[in-house]
């Protein structure tokens, strides 16, 4: 029964989609060429893991079968890796150059013909280059940034106070291409005056999702050591919520425990479940546990992924696709590190293999997925759930790959391999299909 019901889901999904997400007769080239193409996958690739990277992309209609060709898609604005993401019926490609601060809107015009409609620095009325971009729903998406800096007693400077912590926050109109009205250039967040005093602060937000009339933003958590002069990483697990569409009474809520951050990196973290819940990964402790949050606070939820798979883990985000089931890429920290590239700064990183496990958070179980060894997914950003299957672009750095399918109704480890991802080279790889 439930299997039949997942499947009515995705078949009607697939005909409101098809009624209500194909691109307008207006959604032309501007120059007079071809229409957008619809319903389309976007296949993304990067090339360089340090400060200094470009993104490619290309659309594909099959994934199932044929070759995908890193050496032909289309090359973004992009200073570091691009963030990205698509519209639900693939005509149009919004991609955040990051360190930047400007959002282009590219329309879709087949295989690797993209053509810019649309382009926004957001970096002049938030005050921010390095901001970072989520994906909301199909009109709205995130711009955000937050700054902290440790304040001292005016007369004992050496005395601590706490750290002030400042949001740049606004929301764009994926339409109009522009900030929709109230966005905040400097918004101050204060935390629990205890913990604040204790030198805990919020480094980095991330992951965004819209609730009802709540805005929640995954966070990473740092102390600082007034004695040292720095801060270190901590797994404090917070949540920054605030009310939308005012982006106003910022509040931070914690869980109980310290299951370690919520921001992710660039894989999103949080997803809305079909009863309203936000569901939250959290990775920290060499743990990766899934959260819930109802009404603005945090309820008696864990699901220990690291416990129910016996080994320590390490994740950046996951992929929901509904009814319970979820994808989590995950390090395998049981297995040694090696170096994977270069950090900003040019040193080495090191990471873990990284796997994959289907989770079911209805039946509370966990299957370990075959996939293949050797996989570094730190910078792995989206997958995509379409007609009851999951597809995930799977390749190591600098070896070609394949695509991934796999029923989310079945709780087989094993998938079926699709076209195959070639043209990659020394510290390339791809990073999602939108």
């Amino acid at each position: 029964m439930r299997t039949a019901n997942i499947k009515s889901v995705f078949a009607m999904g697939a005909i409101a989609l098809a009624m209500l997400s194909a691109c307008s007769e207006d959604d032309n080239d501007p120059k007079g060429g071809n229409p957008a193409v619809e319903n389309d996958f976007h296949i993304a690739f990067a090339s360089g893991s340090g400060a200094n990277s470009a993104t490619y992309v290309q659309g594909v209609s099959d994934l199932s079968t044929g070759v995908i060709n890193s050496t032909t898609g289309f090359e973004l604005e992009s200073s570091r890796t691009a963030r990205i993401f698509a519209s639900a019926d693939g005509c149009y490609l919004y991609s955040l150059n990051y360190t930047v601060g400007t959002v282009e809107k590219l329309q879709y015009l087949g295989g690797d013909r993209y053509t810019r409609v649309a382009r926004i620095d957001a970096s002049v009325p938030l005050g921010v280059k390095a901001l970072r971009f989520s994906h909301l729903n199909d009109q709205l998406a995130s711009l955000h940034y937050i700054n902290a800096t440790p304040l001292y007693d005016e007369v004992d400077e050496t005395a601590y106070l706490r750290h002030k912590m400042v949001l740049s926050i606004g929301l764009l109109d994926l339409e109009k291409m522009r900030m929709v009205d109230g966005y905040k250039a400097s918004l101050e967040v204060e935390l629990d005056e205890e913990l604040a005093a204790q030198g805990y602060f919020i480094s980095r937000i991330d992951a965004p999702v819209l609730s009802g009339s709540k805005l929640y933003y995954g966070a990473a958590v740092r102390k600082w050591d007034a004695t040292k002069g720095e801060a270190a990483d901590v797994n404090k697990t917070f949540t920054l919520v605030l009310d939308y569409p005012t982006l106003s009474n910022p509040k931070i809520i914690a869980a109980d425990d310290d299951f370690g951050a919520t921001n992710g990196y660039r894989t999103s973290t949080q997803y809305v479940d079909e009863e309203g819940d936000i569901l939250q990964l959290t990775s920290g402790n060499e743990e990766v546990h899934i959260l819930k949050i109802r009404n603005g606070e945090y309820v008696e939820y864990d699901f220990d992924l690291s416990e129910k798979l016996g080994k320590p883990a390490n994740s950046n985000g996951w992929f929901y696709a509904g009814n319970g089931i979820g994808y989590v890429p995950y390090e395998d920290l049981s297995k040694d590190k090696v170096q994977v590239g270069v950090n900003p700064q040019g040193e080495p990183t090191y990471s873990a293999m990284w796997k994959l496990a289907r989770v079911d958070l209805v039946n509370g179980t966990v299957v370990d997925l075959n996939v293949p060894d050797n996989l570094w997914l730190t910078q792995y950003q989206a997958s995509a759930v379409r007609d009851g299957i999951f597809y995930i672009a799977l390749s190591p750095i600098g070896v070609d790959g394949n695509i991934y399918m796999f029923d989310v109704d079945s709780e087989s480890p094993d998938g079926q391999t699709g076209a195959r991802l070639a043209g990659t080279g020394a510290d390339q790889y791809y990073i999602g299909i939108y």
